[in-house]
């Protein structure tokens, strides 16, 4: 049964990548002849003819310059990569991914961009896919050089400039397109080619289970190099973690499927909100490997509200530790409040008795008892501020 698998990776010079080993990779070439069987097919369209190399006879020549002449900023290649239908023969395959190729490099004005394409297969066919590499430089037709080429552009004279880079392989806004496009075109090659084949149950779709409106868990991809691993034996923690999540999602599946769906709009409702929560949350499978059944569902909903008590009694602990303190510690800044204020006050009283002088003497007021013994001795007063014991001929009043 063929799936969908597209990605699409954007090769950069300031990220590390580089263009003329990744066409060595995928065309199985160079560092990477000693896997050549693995390559089934190979071919390059719209490129460049240049004077002294010729990347029509040997495109590594071309993603070697854009190694060498692009930009250290610059987008080296895009790189699109999906999986190939199993039910059609090589030839079938090479005929889709030359047609795929030419409508992905096709802009909206009818200009070319140069590609590069491989098809890899093992021995059993079990993963046919397809590496397809994209330039952004569009084939204006104008002769230039490999360092002219990968040039900036000059709009008012072309021929000085280097290739334009097209824009139109930007975002999301290519990327669904892509998708659908890619589907359609796998669907019809297999329509094309078996007679028996249903798009409806045997064709590929781009749209995600939940935009189809499918109950079902999806799985996930694993990788040609996790797969190895776990074929040969090694350790591989992704793997075995992909592994176990595949599992849980068929068994969630078989789950699911356990419920009949009712005829009513609003029991399909009620059952669809019933299966899509039990199987997320509560299905899968038990330690020993084997499905969940009712009971153990029911027993994990126990569980489930137990837990949820828990956890509001936890959340109601908290929340009065918060008030409590939050009411300490509004309580000691009112207590620091008013320590302040009093010292405020207190030092204020301080400077106003400063500021009226010193009390009077005693000693030298006449006016409680009268005047004073004119025999004796007169204290001299001495002014606010002055030291009473400095001697008489010292001035100290200024």
């Amino acid at each position: 049964m063929a799936i969908f698998h597209l990605t699409v990776k954007i090769g950069t010079k300031e990220k590390g990548h580089n263009a003329g080993q990744k066409c060595a990779y995928i065309t199985r070439t160079e560092n990477f002849a000693k896997k050549a069987e693995e390559c089934a097919y190979s071919a390059s369209g719209n490129m460049p003819k240049w004077p002294k190399t010729n990347p029509r006879q040997d495109p590594a020549h071309y993603w070697k310059a854009a190694d060498l002449y692009e930009r250290d900023n610059g987008r080296l290649f895009r790189e699109v990569e999906f999986a190939l239908p199993r039910e059609l023969k090589l030839e079938q395959q090479k005929a889709l991914c030359h047609a795929v190729s030419e409508r992905l490099t096709t802009l909206d004005k009818g200009e070319k961009l140069p590609y590069t394409f491989a098809i890899h297969t093992d021995e059993d066919n079990k993963n046919p896919h397809c590496h397809l590499m994209i330039s952004e430089r569009v084939n204006d037709g104008i002769p230039r050089n490999a360092s002219t080429w990968f040039k900036r552009a000059n709009s008012k004279e072309p021929k000085k400039g280097g290739a334009i880079k097209t824009q139109e392989l930007n975002g999301k806004q290519w990327l669904e397109p892509t998708r659908q496009l890619w589907a359609q075109m796998a669907n019809e090659a297999m329509k094309s080619a078996l007679p028996d084949f249903n798009e409806r149950t045997d064709g590929i779709d781009h749209r995600s289970h939940a935009d189809r409106g499918l109950p079902t868990v999806p799985s996930e991809h694993m990788g040609k190099a996790c797969h190895d691993m776990m074929r040969r034996g090694a350790h591989c923690h992704r793997g075995q973690e992909v592994a176990k999540r595949n599992q849980k999602a068929q068994a969630m599946n078989r789950h699911m499927g356990r419920y009949p769906v009712p005829r009513s709009r609003l029991g399909k409702a009620v059952i669809q909100s019933w299966r899509t929560c039990t199987a997320k949350h509560y299905g899968g499978v038990r330690a020993d490997g084997s499905p969940k059944t009712m009971a153990d569902v029911m027993r994990d909903l126990d569980h489930l509200m137990k837990e949820i008590l828990r956890t509001n009694r936890q959340i109601a602990e908290a929340e009065a530790e918060i008030a409590r303190i939050q009411a300490e510690n509004i309580r000691i800044q009112m207590e620091r409040q008013q320590a302040s204020t009093n010292l405020i006050g207190d030092w204020q009283a301080g400077m106003a008795a400063f500021r009226k002088g010193p009390p009077p003497d005693p000693i030298n007021s006449q006016s409680q008892t009268g005047a004073i013994d004119s025999q004796s001795p007169k204290t001299p007063s001495v002014p606010w501020g002055a030291n009473p014991f400095s001697p008489p001929w010292i001035r100290t009043d200024g």
